[in-house]
């Protein structure tokens, strides 16, 4: 089979990653698999991104009970023998001062590092406070600004905050705004240790309900059972979410090819949003591969072969793969 064509005039050395390593489980699993296995050597997938619940991270939808570690530690086993690279989402960006140093975050973190044969799994983090306590305890672990470290920020975030930023993270994710912002784009020293979030469904414009929701999101993380802050939730959600009808902060793919020419190299497909983890993975699958039409059986018959493993043997660990549905708060 010629494959030239997935390397040539089509974003050669860009970096993929997608989310939804824990939510989605075993789907998200098998569709590594499927890429490590049915396009060797054209395209792969550099991260798998998983959020625990855990102090660090925050729920949109109903709050998820603390993480499993036997279901946590799995997922990582699986993966190493894949060599497929994990992140670790911690995009609470504010912690409580006496969950700081949390002692089931650090062990997450601990297990990461045990279960590493490409050392390169990494921690996404949106409190620079956890950021630094991670450091301390594990100075080789490869740290990224996650989105919400932006989003919580007072100001708009400018080319200056995220050129501070590279001084302490080794990649830092852009919000959705700033990839439409040619000026703050050329600004930037790094552009290629930069991470653009190609499907965020939040309304354009709703950085302030986004910081809000966050916020209200990290209290919950604290009293889960308060139902004032469920009630809360519900009614702020329409400010930050698209509708159905709008794109949001999703970027197309003449966008993204613009950031590419731009200098930009790394792109994630978020997996949070989507109830069914095969979502997630035609996101991704849409835009890794070439959409010229004079390739589209080739195109369709290697998206068909990667997704055949979404039905194989069931593995051991829980899988998304039930019925699609956004995952809109209760």
């Amino acid at each position: 089979m010629n494959t030239d064509y997935f390397t040539r005039n089509y974003m050669p050395g860009a970096r993929w990653s997608i989310g939804g390593g824990l939510l989605h489980g075993a789907t998200m699993l098998q569709f590594c698999e499927g890429i490590a296995k049915e396009l060797p050597g054209i395209l792969h997938l550099d991260c798998l991104h998983a959020t625990p619940a855990c102090a660090w991270s925050v729920d949109w939808s109903p709050q998820r009970p603390l993480t499993a570690p036997t279901a946590y530690i799995q997922l990582l086993r699986i993966a190493a023998e894949l060599r497929q690279p994990v992140c670790l989402n911690f995009d609470n960006p504010y912690v409580a001062k006496n969950l700081l140093e949390d002692d089931f975050g650090l062990f997450l973190v601990s297990e990461l590092l045990q279960h590493n044969p490409t050392n390169l799994n990494a921690a996404a983090v949106a409190d620079d406070r956890v950021a630094m306590i991670l450091q301390r305890n594990f100075p080789k672990l490869p740290l990224i600004a996650h989105m919400n470290r932006s989003v919580c920020e007072e100001a708009e975030p400018d080319a200056a905050f995220y050129n501070q930023l590279f001084g302490m993270y080794q990649a830092v994710q852009l919000y959705p705004a700033s990839t439409r912002n040619p000026e703050l784009l050329a600004e930037l020293q790094h552009p290629e240790r930069c991470i653009v979030v190609i499907n965020d469904c939040c309304r354009q414009g709703s950085r302030n309900a986004h910081r809000d929701m966050l916020l209200l999101l990290a209290q919950m993380r604290i009293r889960p059972y308060e139902f004032a802050f469920k009630v809360r939730r519900s009614e702020q959600m329409p400010a930050v979410m698209a509708a159905p009808d709008s794109p949001g902060n999703a970027l197309s793919r003449q966008q993204i090819l613009a950031l590419y020419t731009a200098g930009f190299r790394q792109f994630h497909v978020q997996a949070e949003q989507y109830r069914n983890g095969m979502t997630a993975a035609w996101v991704f699958m849409n835009h890794i591969i070439s959409a010229e039409p004079e390739y589209s059986n080739m195109r369709s018959l290697l998206i068909y072969k990667v997704f055949s493993y979404l039905n194989g043997a069931r593995p051991p660990i829980a899988s998304g793969l039930e019925p699609f549905t956004l995952r809109y708060p209760e």
